[in-house]
């Protein structure tokens, strides 16, 4: 049973944009403890919350006497421009703003955004949905280190950064890498079904497979390598499988590529983000 460790949480919580990443956060938080008479959501699409108040706008949270302790934008980078004007205004020296905009930095929520108390740029992951997340973080003036990491720890592990310099990269290695796995899943479980599995066989021992193993190196104080050659031995089928993805280092490059990709177009979002700002 899910531990409520936001039941004492004070402060009032207003999301900005709540689609699938800031949604699964939601939803983590109110299962924490969270009393949703304390949060709202201003986002038209979002899928109503029972309990907590929801705006078609941040306009209309705004004349409906909205206020707000804690403000997380939660929409598309690209529409940051959009809500800026609408949001400085009921910015304070009281209220943290926090952001999960991929390519976002702190240095622009700091210029966009200077009344707030603090600017703090997170970069979570879709696995917070079940407390399974990564969530990295980094901030920019008076936080409340204590309070935000009460925030995070209900959606998974926290690693807090000294600045957010490498966060572009951290988007694409934590918060696009649930995408990345199960795109290996699926390709595994594919592999499977084209060798004489069925479908549903070789999915369900795809997650198996992959599930199993993720926990055991969780759990283990051994490195990657040392598990593997608990596995393989030499001359053996677990090695002949190895060989042909350990080939010319191909493996290493093909991911190397996948994250330089998806860390370029974070960057790319920001200045999009800045262009319309």
């Amino acid at each position: 049973m899910m531990t409520k460790t936001l039941r004492k949480f004070s402060g009032r919580l207003l999301l900005v944009g709540c689609g699938n990443m800031a949604g699964a956060m939601l939803d983590r938080w109110l299962a924490a403890g969270l009393d949703p008479a304390a949060v709202a959501i201003a986002d038209p699409f979002a899928t109503p919350r029972e309990g907590v108040p929801h705006f078609a706008s941040l306009a209309a949270w705004k004349d409906a006497g909205g206020a707000a302790d804690w403000i997380m934008l939660g929409m598309k980078p690209q529409q940051l421009g959009e809500v800026a004007d609408d949001l400085a205004p009921v910015l304070s020296a009281d209220v943290h703003l926090l952001s999960i905009l991929a390519g976002v930095s702190l240095a622009d929520l700091a210029q966009r955004f200077p009344e707030a108390r603090a600017q703090v740029r997170i970069l979570p992951n879709l696995a917070a949905r079940i407390g399974a997340g990564v969530s990295a973080v980094a901030s920019h003036g008076d936080s409340d280190a204590s309070a935000i990491d009460a925030l995070l720890k209900p959606l998974g592990t926290v690693v807090t950064l000294a600045d957010d310099s490498t966060m572009d990269l951290v988007t694409a290695f934590t918060g696009s890498g649930p995408a990345f796995v199960f795109r290996l899943i699926e390709s595994y479980a594919a592999a499977g079904e084209r060798l004489g599995l069925s479908a549903d066989d070789a999915l369900k021992l795809a997650i198996a497979t992959f599930g199993g193993s993720t926990a055991l190196l969780a759990d283990s104080a051994e490195k990657p390598g040392t598990l593997i050659a608990q596995v393989a031995s030499k001359g053996g089928t677990t090695q002949a499988g190895l060989d042909v993805l350990d080939s010319d280092g191909q493996l290493a490059a093909l991911f190397t590529n996948v994250l330089r990709a998806a860390r370029d177009r974070g960057r790319e979002l920001a200045d999009l983000a800045r262009g319309q700002g």
